[in-house]
Order: structure tokens, then C-alpha cells, then sequence
């Protein structure tokens, strides 16, 4: 009896594992989605993104720390990764500040989409990188993506502040660079332990380049501080999850899930501001999903 039982406790076990995993890279989306959408109102009371990226990295540097703390990870690492995680810090510094900053200027909606611009990205470095053809199926993937990111953004351009649009656009490419990078030289490292001194590289780069270049800017109004409070709890929150997301789903898995990060952000902005994206954006904007879901599936595949 305890022998025919064992099988079925160890398939549960798995199964238990790895739905615990899709439940954090779910909370990881929807808590990256909503922030991009609550931090209007930190903007509108006052704060501006570089303020709010500047705290929320040490809130992440706080967060991820006490984990690897408590979880009995050693926070040390050798030389050469800590100068990789270096560069990479400063992309994530970026990327803090970018995804968040454009919504100051340019439609959330527009600015969630924006960002996603790297799974493609990081499809094209990894061809270039290993110098191999990326398959038909890639090729399609990326034409729809970036097809649909022409229309959209072809759509009344010049409305949309250049600003908004080149801090959504860097703070993508920074992610597929940052992406790329990793998957190159991390391997075999404790993701959340990597996390740590990236985001301690992000905070110092911060809190160096902000209050020297524009300063920080406190909320004006208690809505504001809310706002603020919401934005640093959610995206400080949500990044650890989707790390932690990874071992158990893996990182395909986990891509493909965070693509509803950019659905939670327009239906949260619909909800809270009634911003609804014109016909031909909506347009674009599914065909940008439909060609990061392609890519996923290619990836699968191979």
C-alpha cells in the first residue's frame, strides 16, 4: 500500500510545486500591470517617475534581501559576476524608471505595449548572437509584433508625446538586452540572489543620477502618496514573484504568462480613468500580443 501511494504523493507533490509557480508568475503580471496604471495618480499628485523609481529600487533592494535572508541564501557573489550584474543593474535602473516615466507623457495602454517590444528583441539578439537562422515561425512572430507596433503608433503619431514613446521603447530594449545578457552569463546562479545587486546597482545609479539631474519630487497630495505607495508595493512586490516564478515553470512558461502584464495594465486604466484605445490602436495592440504569444510558441517548439 505504501509503496503503490508513493508515486501518486510525489505527482501531487509536483503538480502542488508547480502550480504554486503559475500562481506567483499570475500575481507577478497582473501586480506589474496595475502599477504601470496606478502610477498616474502618483503623477498627477505630484511625484514624477524618477522619484518613484529611485524609492522603489530600495524597496526592492530590502525585499529581495530580507528573502535571501531568510531563505538562507548567501548574498555573496565572485568578481565576475558582480561586474556583470554591474551593467546589468544599470539596465534595470533604466527600466525601473522608463516603463513608469512614459505614462507621465504618452496612454498607459500605449506605454504597457511599448515596453513589450522584448520578446522580439531578445529573439534577434539571441539569432545574431548565436548566428543561426530563427525559423520561419520567428520571422512571422517578429513582422506581426513589430507590424503592429507601426500601426498603432502610425495612428494619430503625432499625438503621442516623442518623450513617453522613446522612455517605453528604451525601457523595452533595455529589458531584451537585460534578457539577453543574462541568459548568456547567469546561468547556474541563484536568480534571486542575482536580483539582489542588480537592484542594489539600480538604487545607487538612482539615487546618484536623479537628485543631480532633476531632483526628487515628493507627492503634493495624499492621493498622490497613495498612488506612489501603490506603484513601489506593487512592482517592488511583483519582480521577486516572477523570479521566484521561474524555477518551478520554467522561464518560457513565465514569459508567456507575463504577457498579460500589458492587459492587466489597459483594463486597470479603463477601469480607473476610462481610457479606452481608438479602433486602430486596439488593432495593433492585439496584433503586438498575437506576435509575442507566436514567439512563445516558437520557442516551445524548438
Amino acid at each position: 500500500m505504501a509503496t503503490s501511494g508513493r508515486p501518486a504523493d510525489t505527482a501531487a507533490s509536483d503538480r502542488s510545486y508547480r502550480t504554486f509557480g503559475f500562481a506567483l508568475a499570475f500575481a507577478s503580471s497582473i501586480g506589474l500591470g496595475l502599477a504601470v496604471a496606478v502610477a498616474r495618480i502618483a503623477f498627477e499628485g505630484g511625484t514624477d517617475g524618477q522619484s518613484v523609481a529611485t524609492v522603489r529600487a530600495w524597496f526592492v533592494v530590502l525585499l529581495v534581501g530580507l528573502w535571501c535572508t531568510a531563505s538562507g541564501r548567501g548574498l555573496r557573489v565572485d568578481r565576475r559576476t558582480w561586474l556583470h550584474c554591474l551593467g546589468l543593474g544599470t539596465l534595470l535602473g533604466y527600466m525601473f524608471f522608463g516603463n513608469i516615466g512614459a505614462v507621465k507623457f504618452i496612454p498607459v495602454g500605449v506605454a504597457a505595449l511599448l515596453f513589450f517590444v522584448y520578446p522580439p528583441l531578445v529573439a534577434v539578439f539571441t539569432a545574431i548572437l548565436d548566428r543561426r537562422w530563427p525559423g520561419l515561425l520567428r520571422i512571422t512572430a517578429f513582422l506581426i509584433a513589430f507590424g503592429g507596433l507601426a500601426v498603432m503608433l502610425g495612428v494619430g503619431f503625432e499625438s503621442l508625446d516623442p518623450i513617453g514613446v522613446a522612455l517605453g521603447l528604451g525601457a523595452g530594449t533595455a529589458a531584451g538586452i537585460q534578457i539577453t545578457w543574462t541568459s548568456r552569463v547567469m546561468k547556474g546562479r541563484d536568480p534571486l540572489v542575482v536580483m539582489f545587486h542588480m537592484a542594489l546597482t539600480a538604487a545607487v545609479a538612482l539615487s546618484v543620477a536623479v537628485p543631480s539631474i532633476t531632483g526628487i519630487t515628493l507627492p503634493a497630495t495624499t492621493l498622490g502618496w497613495i498612488g506612489a505607495g501603490a506603484v513601489i508595493l506593487l512592482q517592488g512586490c511583483s519582480i521577486p514573484l516572477y523570479f521566484a516564478s521561474i524555477p518551478r515553470i520554467g522561464a518560457e512558461t513565465s514569459a508567456i504568462i507575463n504577457n498579460l502584464q500589458p492587459v492587466a495594465s489597459i483594463a486597470a486604466a479603463f477601469l480607473l480613468f476610462g481610457e479606452a484605445m481608438t479602433a486602430s490602436q486596439f488593432a495593433g495592440g492585439a496584433m503586438v500580443i498575437g506576435g509575442i504569444l507566436l514567439m512563445q510558441l516558437a520557442g516551445r517548439r524548438r
